[in-house]
């Protein structure tokens, strides 16, 4: 891809600048912006965190001061940077983010920051969306290899959006052959560039779930599928959900049970499933997590860690439209593996196959 020379660049030059942005959900980066907006001092960026970051607007002779020239045309002639109606005015069609939450050890290693490119605020129909769940789902991964028996040679990420949970297992596991897969043509084009930005070797494939998985691997060839799909119920009053919230059917659980059932079928005898996901909780019932209970008659899979991870995520939507009698959502993730029967079987077959 042509551009991501341009985004090397504008990632190199942020963290010489010791940039860092922690996307906030979409409901907190609204409010801020509006909180700016309110005052005119205010309302303009100032700096490489309010134009790459909170997406505010700012004039040619500011972003001298944020980028240098030479950043800026590249930006600008890729339109990742366009000028409003009035061309007084410039905006980012991006936003650039920290893959993972800094810590106090990290901001004093001479290592350069892993920067992650996804959409700009608000949000559309087909953005590539990094926020709250993206940090906790990454978090989640970095514990998952006491689940595995050994270092997996196959990685999928289904529903991989811009890629974060591709790029993460791809560096804890570089020798592995690591996939994402996604619906959006614009989250899988700047999944390449992250990729590129990460130094991992990511292929990724516009798919319908697993749908396009490569012919190797379809018959009980991968090790690890890891998963952070939409979860957001889809809404009774027939208006569209962006593509990455949009879970449909069963509280949004849809796809996640999907992932996981379908998944089963390609799965290596010793593989491991990840998902992480939202759950609705019923007000009349505040006890029972259906997910937990689907999971548990998933054919051939066997549970092996379910952890809440945040126990009330997204508390804008709850009393109104598919939420309207629900009084939380949490945030779980689940990791699944193969039951001795299924083991077994799919074993024999492996061995009738390889036979042949």
């Amino acid at each position: 891809m042509a551009e991501i020379p341009i985004y090397q660049a504008l990632t190199q030059h942020l963290a010489k600048s010791n940039y860092v942005f922690v996307c906030p959900s979409p409901e907190t980066q609204g409010r801020v912006i509006e909180k700016r907006r309110s005052d005119v001092s205010t309302e303009d960026a100032q700096n490489a965190h309010d134009f790459f970051g909170w997406n505010l607007p700012c004039t040619r002779e500011t972003l001298k001061s944020i980028i240098p020239d030479q950043v800026f045309e590249s930006l600008y002639q890729a339109s990742v940077i366009t000028q409003g109606d009035d061309k007084s005015y410039y905006r980012s069609t991006i936003r650039v983010s920290n893959l993972y939450l800094p810590t106090l050890q990290s901001r004093d290693s001479t290592a350069a920051p892993l920067y992650y490119i996804h959409s700009s605020f608000p949000a559309s129909a087909d953005s590539v969306f990094c926020g709250p769940d993206t940090y906790l789902f990454v978090s989640f991964l970095q514990n998952i290899g006491r689940h595995l028996p050994q270092a997996p040679g196959s990685i999928i990420d289904v529903c991989c959006g811009s890629g974060a949970g591709a790029l993460h297992m791809a560096r804890t596991y570089p020798q592995a052959k690591t996939v994402g897969l996604d619906l959006n043509p614009r989250a899988l084009r700047l999944a390449t560039v992250n990729a590129q930005l990460a130094g991992v070797q990511v292929s990724f494939s516009e798919s319908n779930l697993y749908a396009a998985l490569p012919d190797t691997m379809k018959s009980y060839a991968v090790d690890l599928i890891v998963s952070n799909p939409p979860y957001i119920a889809s809404g009774t009053d027939g208006e569209d959900l962006p593509m990455f919230a949009d879970g449909g059917a069963g509280f949004g659980l849809d796809i996640s049970i999907r992932v996981v059932e379908e998944g089963m079928k390609v799965l290596s005898p010793h593989g491991v499933i990840v998902v992480y996901t939202g759950v609705a909780i019923q007000t009349s019932d505040p006890g029972h997590d259906i997910f937990l209970e689907k999971l548990k008659h998933v054919e051939d899979a066997e549970l092996a860690e379910y952890t809440i991870l945040h126990p009330d995520m997204w508390p804008e939507e709850i009393g109104k439209g598919a939420y309207a009698d629900v009084c939380r959502i949490q945030v779980v993730g689940a990791v699944l593996r193969r039951n001795a029967k299924s083991m077994e079987e799919v074993k024999t077959a492996s061995r009738k196959r390889w036979a042949v």
